[in-house]
């Protein structure tokens, strides 16, 4: 799965090609148009306010694809959030060059308002004491799993092999630091039960936390708590491939052509992000987290662009994003009274 994704020349995510929205080979919440990013800037300027307007700050984002999602936040924050726009350093983690080539290309006009970096990887990402609202959409999701299945009595990994110049599974005993995950989430032992484990999403939450003195942190992405990740009823798993808006059970075809995906353990970010700091807020899905973040909006009376208003049922529609998509909140060293918009009660 790393190599096909993250191959620098062939993988899935660092050929340069168009991956998301109509012409690409599935949709993102991003796609759908610029609301999300409007509705994170408002987030990120309550943050800010919450903090009496600290300068400077960073806004961090890793797995930003073209920087679709950037652009629409800037270019909300320059419209909408004067207080926040001068105070913003924006701050890009980006392994691939070719997708750090195209968010450069597609950030033309925000760098001539904002301070734009890049980083290869979070080791080089140095906030300090500077605080941070650090966000990724669909981007834990794409780390590489280990798969595990239970198969007579024992549990078994499984492994890519060459036969008769296909590649196919194999299977072999799992080793002792697998077992010691399969017994952490407490993975039923029914035959044929397969799951995931995602090794890096641990270090990578623990990293952040190390990185960020005072900060929030939202992840936006498809997953769910642990027992409900690993609940009986999922004993498929939930790996699948994605290509040209069509999805395959079959993540060892066209390797480098397809999207590989499986849903996040949100309660594995919660636990691994404590140790490091992060304080575990809230998570919640996207039909009630934007709707919240929208209220003013949608209260004021004001009219709302056609346009505008079906972007945003893209995201809040139990059809669309509303329910499969989740945002995990976490934060460090904020004012005990703050809560985020995105967990707030409608009649709060």
């Amino acid at each position: 799965m790393q190599t096909a994704l993250y191959h620098p020349e062939h993988g899935f995510y660092s050929s340069g090609r168009i991956r998301t929205g109509i012409q690409g080979d599935f949709l993102t919440p991003v796609s759908a148009g610029p609301v999300l990013g409007q509705l994170l800037a408002r987030q990120a300027d309550e943050w800010h306010a919450s903090l009496g307007r600290p300068s400077p700050i960073f806004l961090g984002e890793q797995g930003a694809d073209r920087g679709l999602l950037a652009a629409d936040m800037l270019n909300s924050i320059s419209s909408f959030h004067p207080k926040l726009k001068t105070a913003v350093q924006m701050h890009f983690i980006e392994p691939s060059a070719a997708l750090m080539a195209q968010q450069k290309e597609h950030l033309l006009q925000q760098r001539e308002s904002f301070p734009l970096h890049w980083h290869h990887d979070l080791a080089t990402l140095a906030p300090e004491n500077i605080p941070c609202f650090f966000y990724s959409c669909e981007l834990v999701d794409s780390f590489p799993v280990r798969l595990a299945r239970y198969r007579q009595g024992v549990w078994q990994e499984l492994f890519v092999s060459l036969v008769a110049d296909q590649f196919a599974w194999s299977e072999q005993p799992v080793s002792p630091d697998l077992q010691a995950d399969i017994q952490r989430w407490n993975i039923p032992k029914l035959e044929g039960f397969t799951a995931e484990i995602r090794p890096s999403a641990g270090p990578w939450i623990r990293t952040l936390g190390q990185k960020i003195h005072q900060g929030l942190i939202l992840t936006l992405d498809y997953g769910l708590p642990a027992p409900d990740l690993y609940h009986p009823s999922r004993s498929a798993g939930t790996l699948v491939a994605l290509r040209e808006h069509r999805r395959s059970a079959d993540p060892l075809q066209d390797p480098g052509k397809q999207d590989l995906t499986s849903h996040v353990n949100f309660t594995e970010l919660m636990q691994e992000g404590e140790k490091d700091g992060l304080c575990p807020l809230g998570l919640v899905d996207f039909s009630q987290a934007f709707t919240r973040l929208a209220q003013p909006l949608l209260s004021e009376g004001k009219t709302l662009a056609e346009k505008w208003i079906r972007n945003f049922q893209h995201l809040t529609h139990p059809g669309f994003f509303g329910k499969t998509h989740q945002i995990l909140v976490q934060g460090k060293n904020l004012p005990e009274s703050f809560q985020p918009a995105v967990l707030r009660s409608i009649s709060g």
